[in-house]
């Protein structure tokens, strides 16, 4: 395992040392490796899905009344949880 320094300004380092203290990580390093792994992840799997649509066929034009309705759909689930 390599080590790495960071430079965190005091806020940043009471943020990380609370977010361990809470027991969900094992210290601070813990908690920053979780977010590394964290963005790893989303970014392979915001990958795949990139290649998927870009797979899935024809591309369709979209005006602005289908933009509407794709936010609206949006807004709506995620005000819904």
């Amino acid at each position: 395992m390599t080590t790495v320094n960071l430079n965190l300004s005091e806020e940043l380092r009471q943020f990380v040392d609370g977010q361990a203290e809470a027991g969900r990580f094992d210290g601070p390093a813990g908690y920053i490796e979780s977010l590394i792994e964290r963005a790893k992840n989303g970014k392979e799997k915001l990958d795949v899905l990139l290649i998927e649509g870009l797979d899935s066929g024809e591309p369709i034009g979209l005006d602005a009344a289908e933009w509407g309705r794709i936010r609206r759909d949006v807004e709506q689930r995620l005000s819904n949880g």
